[in-house]
């Protein structure tokens, strides 16, 4: 009980901090909307270092089609009215504003100034300069939005014109257009703008580096744990770098004046606010924990997204919308976070970041719309807290990473340990039958013996008649092409015996003789193919011989041997490789393992009359991905590396209750049409005993069947088939673990006492 009082405790604690908060937040606000006294008058250039922003007059234009005539001498000039702020500001405006004031140099000689506009973006701004009595301005500047350039006479993040004040009076006209219409004015010498702009970069120098290990950190969390929240605060970490990049003004010193006017409205807009929403669904786990919450987040996100071209067409409408749908976002994201509040630490880290960033959001709206000052305090509150609060949300999702780490630890520990129990059980259970099973598996191995060389004369025997086949078109069109050059032969040895010969006659032989010789030459050197293809494979097949072979050659070699059924049912084959990939193996063995697949197919995988195709792929696997890097065992022998084949057929596919079942013996849907259930079953046992490789079957009714190989290169290993005997007995534990899990084979069968 004395616990759960003081978690309670700290609740209310936490409870009392926030209202505290949110009191000096609504204070500085309340104190800021006092106005100030109107001022406006002749400003004494006396300083170094003057704001000049109390002392202007103003003047709406609401049509934005006053011209510069109007305001000096016509009807609108008698209209300006002082300011009542040291910062006049208009929100969310589509008016243009005019603002004149006057400063006097009270030396005899002239006086050089800048005239710095504290706000960065302006969708237009013109100044016009009056010296003395004169009727038209001695000097003039324009400042347009998208231009080639900006128009200002230094770079700088803010605009920042050159004045050289005359003696006596000087009169500025200063007319702006944007849809936060702000006169944030200072008239600095050039050494009080170097200080000021020391100062700036010391301390955004400082923000910079803070979110920058903030986001370095980040990206070493989302490396190590890989989190979907931990990529979004990265990307929200990059974003708010960005963001406050762009906030400050930099890109219109670093950066054309046309992409930096761009740069503000897609990366300073509505980005991080989207990304931010975003954020919260995922650290506090809204789509779980408060899911109607998490829907209208993720709905307000994408109407952020769609809000980004109304910037362009309406600029004001469209920061109105962006606010209000963050404000409504930061509502929603306030309230699911202090209803998790007493459940989830997740919660209260993220309220500790995410209040910071809400003040941003309030210190820069009341800013720009001249509520609070241009002051270095203002402009410190506009990215230090993003910079505080990514820190504390950085904290958060570390400590989220740690727990989820712990979790799973936790978790692996104890399926180890049932795991543990679950083979000491096994081991116990094998080791009481190995003894009587030992009989039973050596006459279950001849049979399979057996079983294998019977299978291997019906394949030779297709590939014997399929060679036949093909032979005998390359040896008809020879021997009728010999044929015809015989009596070609005749008829030019009669001509020349009754002297009749003529040049055309000869002419004519000479070219039908070459011709004859080509096509003669052409089909014997296909005839020639085909029996060495045929010695090579059928060798192969009956020596076992295990030698280093080019796998994608060899696989043409037994596809052109097998072309002859293939044609006969309809079907095409081909082979695809992707490069050479040369394997140490049993080129035989694998020759069989094709014939039967292609068999399978035929027999099982189309209708009558359907015309199939079947490819074959192989690709080269580096170390790392051959049978020896999956856990089995075989990475002291130096199998890892290889090759993967896959074979794949367009048929019918096969069911996925009968799919687990197709490598067992005797298993067969065809048993009334002739079949016996042994094809794949000996495709299995020479893979996985023979070849020393795995083999998979996938499978969906109506999309056909694949078959993936994975062969081990054997360099020069003696592996013969008696090898899996004699180590029977050492790794039989192991075959009746794996018994439950694999395809049924002579072997897993007697393990399992399936056999009886």
């Amino acid at each position: 009980m004395m616990g759960v009082r003081g978690q309670g405790a700290g609740y209310e604690g936490m409870g009392c901090r926030l209202r505290a908060v949110l009191a000096v937040l609504l204070f500085l606000a309340l104190a800021s909307l006092a106005p100030a006294a109107a001022r406006a008058d002749t400003v004494t250039v006396n300083g170094p270092d003057l704001s000049l922003g109390g002392h202007l007059e103003l003047l709406e234009d609401k049509g934005r089609d006053l011209t510069l005539a109007d305001v000096t001498s016509g009807p609108a000039a008698t209209r300006f009215t002082p300011a009542t702020r040291d910062t006049p500001g208009f929100a969310r405006t589509h008016s243009a504003y005019w603002a004149r004031i006057t400063l006097d140099n009270p030396t005899d000689g002239t006086i050089d100034r800048l005239l710095v506009f504290a706000y960065p973006y302006y969708r237009s701004l013109d100044l016009y300069v009056f010296s003395g009595d004169g009727l038209l301005p001695a000097a003039q500047r324009h400042v347009a939005e998208g231009a080639a350039a900006r128009g200002t006479d230094i770079p700088h993040r803010y605009p920042v014109f050159a004045l050289a004040l005359l003696p006596g009076r000087t009169v500025l006209y200063m007319r702006v257009e944007h849809y936060f219409a702000s006169f944030a004015l200072y008239l600095r010498s050039s050494d009080a703008q170097a200080q000021v702009d020391r100062r700036d970069i010391l301390l955004h120098g400082l923000t910079f580096g803070v979110l920058i290990i903030a986001a370095a950190y980040q990206f070493a969390l989302v490396v190590m744990a890989g989190v979907e929240v931990g990529v979004t605060l990265l990307f929200y970490a990059l974003i708010t770098l960005a963001y406050i990049y762009g906030q400050l003004g930099y890109p219109w010193e670093h950066l054309p004046a046309d992409l930096a006017s761009h740069y503000y409205r897609e990366v300073v807009g509505t980005l991080p606010v989207a990304v931010g929403q975003i954020f919260a669904v995922q650290f506090l786990n809204l789509r779980r924990r408060q899911p109607w919450i998490a829907r209208l987040l993720l709905l307000s996100t994408g109407l952020l997204v769609l809000d980004t071209p109304l910037h362009y067409l309406d600029p004001a409408r469209g920061s109105g919308i962006a606010q209000a749908l963050a404000l409504l976002g930061s509502a929603l994201t306030l309230t699911a976070a202090v209803r998790d509040l007493r459940r989830s630490v997740n919660a209260r880290f993220f309220l500790l970041g995410f209040l910071p960033i809400v003040g941003v959001a309030v210190v820069w709206s009341l800013r720009a719309s001249g509520v609070l000052p241009a002051a270095i305090w203002t402009e410190a509150a506009l990215y230090a807290p993003n910079a505080i609060g990514l820190v504390l949300l950085t904290f958060g999702v570390a400590y989220r990473i740690g727990k989820e780490r712990e979790e799973r630890e936790r978790a692996l520990e104890a399926s180890e340990a049932a795991l543990r129990r679950a083979n000491d059980e096994l081991e116990d259970r094998v080791r009481t039958r190995t003894a009587e099973l030992s009989d039973s598996l050596e006459k279950l191995k001849r049979s399979q013996d057996a079983l294998v060389q019977a299978e291997k004369l019906a394949s030779l025997g297709q590939l014997v008649a399929g060679v036949a086949h093909e032979i005998n078109t390359p040896i008809g069109v020879t021997l009728t092409t010999a044929s015809h050059v015989s009596e070609r032969v005749t008829a030019i040895d009669h001509l020349v015996r009754d002297g009749r010969l003529r040049r055309s006659d000869l002419t004519d032989f000479m070219g039908d003789l070459a011709e004859s010789s080509r096509l003669m030459l052409s089909n014997i050197g296909r005839a020639a193919s085909l029996i060495q293809s045929f010695k090579q494979v059928s060798a192969d097949q009956s020596s076992e011989e295990r030698r280093r072979v080019e796998l994608c050659a060899y696989m043409e070699e037994v596809v052109s041997s097998l072309g002859p059924n293939l044609r006969r049912s309809g079907h095409t084959a081909e082979v695809i490789c992707h490069g050479p990939v040369e394997l140490e193996t049993y080129p035989g063995l694998l020759a069989q393992v094709l014939t039967n697949f292609v068999s399978n197919s035929i027999l099982h995988a189309y209708e009558p009359g359907v015309r199939g195709r079947i490819t074959i792929t192989a690709r080269r696997l580096p170390p790392g991905e051959g049978p020896g890097a999956q856990g089995d065992g075989h990475e002291r022998d130096g199998h890892a590396g290889g090759a993967e084949v896959v074979y794949q057929d367009d048929g019918r596919g096969i069911p996925a209750a009968i799919l687990p079942r197709i490598f067992d013996p005797f298993f067969t849907t065809r048993r009334g049409a002739g079949g016996t259930g042994l094809g794949l079953n000996i495709v299995y046992n020479l893979v996985t005993h023979r070849l020393k490789g795995t083999v998979t079957a996938a499978s969906e009714a109506g999309a056909g069947t694949r078959f993936t190989l994975i062969l081990p290169d054997l360099r020069g290993r003696d592996l013969e088939i008696d090898d899996l005997t004699a180590r029977g007995n050492a790794r039989g534990d192991e075959r009746a673990a794996d018994a439950a899990g694999r395809p049924h084979t002579p072997d897993t069968l007697v393990a399992t006492g399936l056999a009886r």
